[in-house]
């Protein structure tokens, strides 16, 4: 629910908004009512010793500030600050005489919407509103089962100074009413967030021994209270690297399995998203679902980054040709700055040690290697620490996982079919999958091979003049000429001596097809030998 939803519900009717429309679009997680005077330092001690869960809807009367509008300018900032998403703000016209202008400036320079209910209406009351909130939030937590991306598109909202991790479990404790525990380093407690928080007091000093206790567990049942509770350790699904484990305390009864793993992957996908620098907004884990073909994953993330997958049919592979060595961010944004002028949407991503580009299938540009990049010096850099993989008329996830399968596991095979092309196809590297069966294939591979017997045995030229002809030059015989530095004639004359000795035309189907394929397997086991 977001405030421009609050506006919307029967207990708002005859409501203004007055200021920080801009923030309409905040989420809303609970309702508080709030009335803080001047800010003393009493007053700044009591405000610093209260926890603010983030995403509040504050309500106030400014009753004890009412003619003091530096003081309400003040605390609009202070709520502002910890998060709290907006104020209602009741009784003007009886408790403060008119809304000021200058609260109006502070307001929309926050983006804090400042709501106004009908002025002058002394029988108002705050618990109509208060409980329809609620109930909204509610309902709409029974009727979403899943609750990851619903969390995530709520942090996103906040701004960037408020997207932490202590806010992120905040909203995890209040959606599941649970007590939630990250640790990392052998249990050394990271944060805590208490649900009822007044259950702090009764186990605070209990629960690092109850983690002891619990060591590589699953559960462990503990007294809490005149009752019981079930700690719980999530699905370890975060990296090794970070040593966080998250778990879960709740009163009376346990979580169930899912809840489990949605509270884990929702720490795991913040982690990753935000890149732990808050509002660092990176797509890799959206990367690693389009090519893992985890479908609801993956429709899950792109609602969250708002990005039409399905317009992303074309996936550009850049694989490094040597050992891997660490994630070039110098390419990333090269590609980044390259394919954002000809795609929208465009994801750049390392996926493993391999930059991964997905894009809409760009149009009027073949990106010969004269043009990729801009220039022939900056491609022949690039391509000659990665191979230059592009995946085209992808329909699917499951589409961008086969071509990324048959790519990684048959480029070195299509570039030894293919040396001289400088940027490999996704027809390329499954042909060269074929002929890896093929030469699998004892009789098979002896049937190849024996229809260039002949030419072997002729003249030394004709084997590699039938390679360039049919796999470098796009059976073009002018090509044909000026790759090997012989007239065009010659090439001619060639081509009917490989016809005569084979009995196969290399320029006609589907003679030229049996022939294609006997050169490449050729040219493989040659590159081998």
């Amino acid at each position: 629910m977001t405030v421009a939803e609050v506006m919307k519900l029967p207990s708002m009717v005859g409501a203004e908004v007055v200021a920080g429309r801009g923030g309409l679009g905040y989420p809303v997680e609970s309702v508080n009512v709030l009335e803080y005077g001047w800010p003393t330092e009493i007053l700044n001690r009591f405000f610093r010793a209260n926890t603010f869960d983030g995403s509040d809807l504050l309500i106030s009367a400014f009753a004890s500030i009412a003619g003091d509008v530096e003081a309400q300018c003040e605390n609009i900032r202070r709520y502002q600050a910890v998060g709290s998403v907006g104020l209602v703000l009741y009784y003007v016209g009886i408790i403060v005489p008119e809304i000021d202008e200058r609260l109006v400036e502070v307001c929309d320079s926050l983006d804090f919407p400042l709501i106004c209910m009908p002025r002058g209406q002394a029988g108002l009351r705050y618990s109509e509103l208060i409980r329809e909130v609620l109930f909204e939030i509610y309902r709409e937590q029974q009727r979403e089962q899943f609750f990851v991306s619903t969390l995530l598109d709520r942090i996103s909202g906040l701004p960037a100074q408020q997207r932490s991790m202590e806010t992120l479990l905040r909203m995890l404790s209040e959606h599941l009413r649970v007590s939630v525990i990250l640790t990392e380093h052998r249990r050394d407690m990271n944060t805590v967030v208490y649900w009822p928080r007044s259950l702090e007091t009764v186990v605070a000093d209990k629960l690092l021994g109850w983690l002891k206790e619990l060591g590589g567990g699953s559960e462990l049942r503990v007294p809490l209270g005149d009752g019981v509770g079930y700690l719980q350790s999530c699905p370890h699904l975060l990296s090794d690297s970070d040593n966080l484990r998250l778990y879960t305390l709740k009163y009376r009864e346990p979580l169930g399995e899912d809840a489990l793993w949605q509270s884990s992957e929702c720490v795991r996908l913040f982690i990753h998203i935000w890149n732990k620098n808050h509002g660092k907004f990176v797509v890799s884990e959206l990367v690693r679902a389009i090519i893992n073909d985890e479908t609801i994953h993956r429709q899950r993330l792109a609602q969250l980054f708002k990005i039409r997958t399905e317009d992303l049919n074309q996936m550009w592979l850049f694989i490094p040709r040597h050992e891997p060595v660490e994630h070039d961010e110098g390419l990333l944004r090269s590609c980044t700055d390259y394919f954002s002028a000809f795609s929208d949407p465009v994801l750049v991503s390392y996926y493993e040690d391999t930059l991964v580009v997905f894009t809409h299938a760009l149009r009027g540009s073949t990106h010969g290697d004269g043009e990729f990049f801009g220039s022939r010096e900056q491609f022949e850099a690039i391509s000659s620490r990665y191979e230059i993989i592009c995946c085209d008329s992808l329909a699917s996830s499951a589409d961008a996982r086969r071509a990324y399968l048959v790519s990684m596991a048959n480029w070195r095979a299509a570039r030894r079919i293919y040396p001289r092309t400088a940027v490999l196809r996704t027809a390329d590297v499954m042909f060269a999958q074929l002929c890896q069966e093929i030469m699998c294939k004892r009789e098979t591979l002896e049937q190849y091979e024996q229809s260039l017997s002949g030419l072997r045995s002729s003249n030394s030229e004709l084997i590699p003049t039938l390679m360039v002809y049919l796999l470098d030059a796009g059976s073009s015989m002018a090509e044909t000429a000026k790759l090997l530095y012989v007239h065009l004639n010659t090439v001619k004359y060639r081509l009917r001596q490989i016809q005569e000795l084979t009995g196969l035309s290399p320029t006609q189907m589907p003679d030229s097809y049996s022939l294609y394929i006997a050169a490449a397997i050729d040219r493989m086991t040659d590159e081998c030998r």
